[in-house]
């Protein structure tokens, strides 16, 4: 086609809108380009900032690290944090840099609450100079639940926790009639299971690990506290509380309970005539015993039974404030006869987001026990006077035992007997009792137990600005 036809092909109306266009073009792409280059340049000043912000930040929760091992160091430095006594290295005194390319730096302070102990770290990034400091609270939480175990918690039928989360090392398996309450949390490091109808965590340990409301498998379960059980024996032969057995109470020959066929004193296999003769230590009667409410630590080395008269009138059965250690084996053949308004966690609402499988916390009251509506609760409850929906009778919320329970054996329950406070089992527990009810374990904290480790819960985390102390 030579220069005539290409004039006649392409008018030169048509030539002159393409040069148009073209001109458009060129300035817009003459007023894009600077743009996007200067975008790109912004975006990569950004990710490097945002990559030495991240540093930065890593670098200070590595200085909270050191801070929570030196914590837990010893029992005596976290019971000097705690009285507000200054450490050295721990008050900004000291620039720590064991990390490459970074400095660190933090300080104790006792607080905000009783057991309690804030950690302010500062990192600095030694290569763009910035700065981020976090402000952590760590609280001793030795028992952090009604029920914590170094293995596997069969959860099963008529046990049932409140106001607090299970934890176990081991699995949680969860069966019975207790697979239909879905409170309170359960944490395993290994899993949960339920039952075929209600299961739980169906793929092990592969995610997903939690439902982010009632279970979490593969979670990392704090450390078993390490009970002080020279002074905790020490204590108990002070009080005259040192494997305390009595031959008071007997009803009848060979009898040490109420009611036929359950907890007969056993001595070389003959019943014996008083719990005082028997093999095994009895406690008999100890809602009636003169020191049950003056929240004694007893002790006992080897095993025991928990016995009472079940017949009706003096509620001689279980009743006891306090620490219970039983070095062996637990039974509990008796009933429960110890009424009173205890403490309730303040946060203990967390444990019922979902109370079955069909019923959320709402704001009706009671729907636990000490319900005061949605996402709340009180702060006390009368123990034997007041009940819940789907609970016992009010006069069946009393307990046998108040305080910590430690056994180093297996734990037996041969009868209905509820406890309030926390339950640290070695073995197996096994509950016998056909009544029907729940064996309710209410979570009461702030045990005053004599521990060789410390065992810390975070309570709080926050990033807050750095102090105006200059760095050396």
């Amino acid at each position: 086609m030579n220069a005539e036809k290409r004039r006649q092909s392409f008018p030169s109306r048509d030539r002159g809108q393409v040069l148009v266009g073209v001109t458009l073009l060129v300035l817009i792409l003459m007023i894009l380009i600077p743009i996007m280059v200067q975008w790109g340049s912004q975006e990569s000043k950004h990710a490097v900032k945002e990559q030495q912000t991240t540093t930065t930040f890593n670098i200070a929760e590595g200085a909270v690290d050191r801070g929570v091992w030196k914590l837990k160091s010893a029992t005596s430095t976290w019971a000097a944090a705690v009285a507000g006594t200054v450490i050295p290295g721990y008050d900004l005194d000291v620039v720590y840099t064991d990390i490459i390319g970074a400095v660190y730096r933090l300080r104790f302070t006792a607080g905000p609450g009783v057991h309690q102990v804030t950690i302010l770290a500062e990192g600095k990034d030694l290569n763009s100079g910035q700065l981020r400091a976090l402000r952590v609270v760590y609280e001793n939480r030795s028992i952090p639940g009604p029920i914590l175990s170094g293995g596997m918690v069969d959860y099963a039928d008529t046990f049932d926790a409140q106001w607090g989360p299970i934890m176990a090392h081991g699995n949680i398996a969860i069966s019975g009639t207790a697979a239909t309450r879905y409170f309170p949390r359960k944490f395993s490091k290994q899993v949960v299971t339920g039952t075929s109808s209600r299961p739980r965590d169906t793929t092990g340990l592969n995610p997903p690990n939690t439902d982010n409301i009632e279970w979490w498998s593969d979670y990392p379960v704090p450390d078993l506290p390490v009970l002080d059980f020279t002074t905790m024996r020490a204590s108990a032969a002070a009080t005259g509380t040192l494997n305390f057995r009595t031959n008071t109470g007997t009803n009848g020959s060979g009898r040490c309970t109420g009611w036929s066929g359950m907890g007969r004193c056993q001595s070389a296999g003959t019943s014996a005539g008083s719990h005082f003769h028997a093999t095994t230590c009895h406690f008999f009667n100890s809602n009636n015993h003169s020191r049950s409410r003056d929240n004694l630590l007893w002790y006992w080395d080897n095993d025991l039974i928990m016995s009472g008269n079940m017949d009706s009138g003096g509620c001689k059965r279980l009743g006891l404030y306090g620490t219970v250690i039983v070095r062996g084996n637990l039974t509990i053949d008796s009933g429960d006869c110890y009424a009173y308004t205890g403490p309730v966690p303040a946060n203990a609402w967390r444990e019922y987001k979902k109370i079955s499988a069909t019923t959320n916390d709402t704001a009706a009251l009671n729907q636990y026990p000490a319900d005061n509506g949605l996402r709340t609760n009180r702060l006390t409850f009368n123990h034997g006077g007041e009940t819940w929906t789907g609970g016992p009778i009010a006069g069946n919320t009393d307990v046998g035992i108040r305080g910590f329970i430690y056994a180093g054996g297996n734990m037996t329950l041969n009868s209905l007997s509820d406890i309030s406070g926390a339950l640290w089992v070695v073995g197996n527990v096994v509950n016998n009792d056909t009544s029907g009810e729940r064996v309710l374990v209410f979570y009461e904290p702030n045990f005053n137990l004599p521990l060789l480790n410390v065992v810390l819960g975070r309570i709080s985390w926050d990033e807050v600005t750095p102090s105006t102390l200059p760095w050396p």
